[in-house]
């Protein structure tokens, strides 16, 4: 399979663009070596995404995994860095698009800070210098995953991971004290003789503090719904001359927001700042103190609206600011002032949480993000109710709560020293837009969850939500409510909100695992979505994120081995080209079916009964699949297998024998002799009209290789195709023909072999060949050539023999099998010693169970016999071990390429015999040699030096047969 220029060409892009960034931070984009570096990098962007094209390219990210197009990158360590700063600067992807200029790139590498920088400034940076580019976009959308030491903490808890160390000043241990902040409050109210909580006659519903006054007198107070508290005073502090701190009834029942608890009482309980949020909210439900007060608590003044939470978190947005330094006691007054002109239900809200967090203060430090902790859960409890409440949709909350988190983020901002020291230690955390969505769907209830994943709005949910919870419902057993769900979800690819297919697309490509463990039959479903969207999609935007999800998908299922779902994203990419050649082409090369599809095969092979839809997959990819089968039915050493190959091959229909004429009749010298065997199995006669005509164009090699895997093809009308071929081929491989037209045993040759051995030879053929088809027809064993035989036999002339005794030889050995008697008659006039008659072809067995035999009687020499070449730039000398009459097996003295032709001299004795070889394949330290032509009289030597040794020692006689490859060219 070629591999795919686009995709080269974005890694080199991706590559180029680190190297670019490490100049940068290096040298400084001013630099020689940092500007030809984006040249660079604009160029090989440029080759990925050629002016005037319909693709992108979608750089993506998650966690440390960089993703081009969907399709995962084998990254360095500095490319997995790169891909987790994207990913913590809350990007998902960017896409470039083909307009993109080079000034555009230019701003691109720029906006990368040199120096160390928070993550999340990232974004702003890009966002400001990318502020009207055409060629860019960039995709803020990012699901992390979570650790799992921490799903159940809160916000806080997670963002106090990284220890702050000792490092505080007293300010900013002020800032975190309840009482203080209080003081702050009451201060703003100009109330510096009042309570708290507002009095019975009506503050919100809040929860009452059970424990004793730590000083001055404190007296109990009621809030504006039934139910009672105690009250105390704080000493020190204007709020404890004569004040008292009223408090709501308690309402009944676990909190809402299972976050844990972060201060514990001197012995009556702890506080969860769950409950103090139920408490904001209106009596919501929650036991705040060791004691649960009797009644129930009820609402004051009713809801707040959505502007008074915005205006409670830019207040604590303007207090943080002051223990930071951030505008010093100018800012504490700025806060006064937004206090005073807060309604008095959201300053209420306000002071009753303090007041229970102050209630706590003398017996437990606070933690040092008090206001980031208060901020985010009065933002998840508003945003929770609401839901609840039906006044607003799930896709409504995502985006309140997108519009919390930007007033909260500045809070971080200010508060977030912590964050500084994880940055400059390199790491890279969570998202605070995630947690606050991982909170705020931890709030929903079971019910809740599971009608907004199975109505149109689940595309909503974040990724990483969806997946948690159907993989608990997998978890317990309740497959039909997840797959339902994961239908559900896919069918939001079809919505006509671009944002819902947006996010549809990137959270299928995300939960590509879950959907093949779910049920493998949802992928077909995903992909059938995601399919038809590709067709017809028209932003180029979102047609880069279906394409990367259509991709992962693919991918999944084809690693599964989910036949079914494959055969489905083949069919849907076949109907993509008929409309965008362009995409489908490039998706093709990354769905990861084709690359393997040798696993497919193998499998196909070696299972009794085939997987459901495989063959249907295989059908779909036929040039793949049949260039693999073919290789396969080459390397086929046992008869048996080469018949299941062959068989599977036919299974998979006309259109792989097509591609196997095609590439026969006029494709790459190459391809064509790997596709040869296969098709003389299939379609012999596309063979013999197409190959006659291209052979003689072909390298000998080449030919000496069609030639075999012809032969070990067991076609039926294999002898055929190879009188075809005699007249076209090299004379150095018109031997080899000749063989495998005998092995072959078929009496349609015999006019043809016949006339060879009377000596009309075809073109260059010299005496050799007649001993070639005189051992021929002795394999057929057609008694039509009793008469030719023995005349070469026995015919004289005025003094000696009218043949070469190495061709009477031959007749003889043939007329063995024959009219064995007229040959035990005639033997002791004939002239021939019984031991040169020794060696005889051997029989090939119709039924043998190997795909190739061996033709001749091999010896082990008793002492090697050394051979020189003569015909070379460079000669080199072989030992020869173990020989027969058709070649050998010896040590050579230098790397030889297999085909090589070799002109052998050697050495035996005093004399020295000549002969043409070519060398065939490696074994060990050996190589293979045969012999493809030498004079009959040389033969004679030959073969008197092997009978020798075979005289001397007949267990040196190796007859047996072994298993050898169609591919492998070992001398037989």
């Amino acid at each position: 399979m070629k591999a795919d220029p686009k995709a080269a060409s974005g890694r080199a892009f991706v590559r180029s663009l680190n190297i670019l960034l490490k100049f940068a931070r290096l040298y400084g984009y001013e630099h020689t070596r940092t500007i030809e570096q984006l040249q660079t990098a604009w160029q090989e962007l440029r080759a990925a995404i050629p002016l005037g094209t319909e693709a992108g390219l979608l750089l993506g990210a998650t966690n440390s995994q960089l993703l081009l197009d969907g399709v995962p990158l084998e990254g360095s360590p500095a490319e997995k860095q790169f891909a987790q700063l994207l990913s913590a600067a809350g990007l998902a992807s960017i896409q470039f698009f083909s307009c993109i200029t080079e000034e555009e790139i230019g701003r691109f590498a720029r906006a990368f800070p040199t120096g160390k920088a928070k993550p999340a400034e990232l974004a702003l940076q890009l966002k400001d210098a990318l502020t009207g580019a055409q060629g860019i976009r960039i995709n803020e959308i990012c699901f992390v995953a979570t650790d799992s030491r921490l799903k159940e903490a809160s916000m806080a808890a997670q963002l106090a991971a990284a220890s702050l160390g000792g490092e505080q000043d007293e300010f900013k241990k002020w800032l975190n004290d309840p009482q203080k902040l209080l003081e702050l409050i009451a201060a703003a109210q100009g109330a510096k003789g009042g309570g708290v909580a507002r009095s019975a006659s009506g503050g919100p519903a809040g929860a009452g503090v059970s424990g004793e006054a730590r000083s001055g007198e404190g007296e109990s107070g009621t809030g504006g719904g039934s139910g009672s508290g105690v009250g105390r005073g704080l000493e020190g502090s204007p709020i404890s001359q004569g004040g008292s701190v009223g408090a709501g009834g308690i309402g009944t029942g676990q909190a809402a927001i299972p976050v844990g608890s972060f201060w514990t009482s001197g012995g009556n309980g702890s506080v969860q700042m769950s409950d103090v949020v139920a408490g904001l909210a209106g009596g919501g439900p929650g036991a705040l103190g060791g004691r649960r007060g009797p009644g129930r608590g009820g609402i004051g003044r009713g809801e707040p609206s959505e502007e008074e939470i915005y205006a409670i978190l830019g207040a604590l947005t303007s207090f943080g600011s002051v223990g930071t330094g951030h505008g010093g006691v100018a800012a504490a007054g700025v806060f006064q002032e937004q206090m005073a002109e807060l309604p008095g239900r959201a300053q209420d809200m306000l002071k009753q949480a303090l007041a229970s967090l102050a209630a706590q203060a003398p017996s437990t430090k606070p933690d040092d993000s008090v206001i980031v902790q208060l901020a985010e859960h009065l933002a998840i409890r508003f945003a929770l109710e609401r839901f609840e409440r039906g006044e607003v949709k799930v896709n409504a909350v995502r985006q309140m709560l997108d519009r919390m988190n930007q007033e909260i983020q500045n809070l971080r901002k200010i508060l977030g020293a912590h964050e500084d020291k994880m940055t400059d230690a390199g790491i890279l955390a969570e998202s605070h837009r995630e947690i606050l969505d991982r909170q705020f769907w931890a709030a929903v209830p079971d019910s809740g969850k599971r009608a907004v994943l199975l109505s149109e709005e689940a595309w909503c949910i974040p990724a990483r939500n969806v997946q948690s919870y159907v993989g608990d419902l997998i978890k317990n057993g309740d497959i039909a409510d997840a797959v339902s769900i994961l239908q559900n979800y896919a069918a939001c690819a079809d919505s006509e909100e671009a944002e819902a297919r947006k996010k549809t697309a990137a959270g299928l490509s995300e939960m590509a695992e879950l959907y093949a463990k779910a049920d493998p039959k949802l992928l077909g479903e995903a992909l059938r979505h995601l399919g038809l969207r590709l067709s017809i999609e028209q932003d180029a935007e979102l047609q880069g994120l279906v394409s990367a999800a259509f991709v992962r998908l693919s991918q999944e299922a084809a690693t599964g081995h989910y036949f079914p779902a494959m055969q489905q994203a083949l069919d849907l990419i076949a109907g993509v080209e008929t409309q965008r050649p362009g995409i489908a082409r490039s998706l093709r090369g990354k769905m990861g079916i084709e690359e393997r599809v040798p696993e497919f095969v193998e499998e196909a092979l070696k299972a009794r009964q085939v997987a459901a839809g495989l063959t249907n997959v295989l059908k779909m990819l036929p040039q793949t699949t049949m260039e693999h089968l073919a290789a396969r039915f080459n390397r086929c050493s046992l008869r048996d297998d080469s018949e299941h190959v062959a068989n599977l091959a036919a299974d998979l229909g006309e259109e792989g024998v097509q591609y196997l004429r095609s590439t026969v009749r006029g494709g790459p010298t190459a391809e064509a002799v790997e596709m040869a065997g296969l098709l003389s199995r299939l379609d012999p006669e596309s063979v013999m009209v197409f190959l006659p005509g291209r052979m003689k164009d072909f390298p000998r090699s080449s030919q000496d290789r069609m030639v075999r895997q012809i032969s070990a093809s067991g076609a039926a009308r294999r002898c055929h195709i190879l009188l075809e071929l005699l007249d076209h081929v090299d004379p150095l491989v018109t031997p080899l023909v000749i063989d495998e037209i005998g092995v072959t045993a078929d009496r349609e040759a015999l006019g043809k072999l016949l006339t060879i051995a009377d000596g009309d030879l075809p073109t260059g053929g010299g005496p050799y060949l007649r001993v070639k088809a005189v051992e021929a027809l002795g394999r057929i064993n057609a008694p039509e050539s009793v008469s030719t035989l023995k005349r070469i036999a026995e015919s004289k002339k005025v003094f000696g023999w009218l043949h070469p005794q190495e061709l009477r030889i031959a007749a003889l050995q043939a007329l063995e099998k024959l009219d064995p008697e007229w040959v035990g008659d005639f033997l002791p006039k004939s002239g021939i010693e019984r031991e040169e008659y020794a060696l005889a072809p051997l029989d090939v067995p119709v039924t043998s169970k190997f795909v190739r035999q061996r033709r001749h009687t091999r010896v082990r020499l008793r002492r090697p016999v050394r051979a020189v070449s003569t015909n070379l730039k460079e000669n080199f000398s072989l030992e020869i071990k173990t020989a027969s009459l058709s070649g050998g097996v010896a040590t050579i003295s230098r790397h030889l390429a297999p085909g090589t032709q070799v002109q052998l001299r050697l050495s035996v004795g005093m004399r020295n015999l000549q002969a043409t070889a070519l060398m065939r394949d490696y074994r060990s330290q050996d190589m293979a040699f045969e012999i493809v032509d030498m004079s009959l009289e040389e033969r004679g030597k030959y073969r008197r030096l092997l009978t020798d040794n075979l005289s001397r020692n007949p267990s040196a006689a190796e007859t047996n047969p072994t298993a050898v490859p169609v591919e492998t060219l070992a001398a037989r």
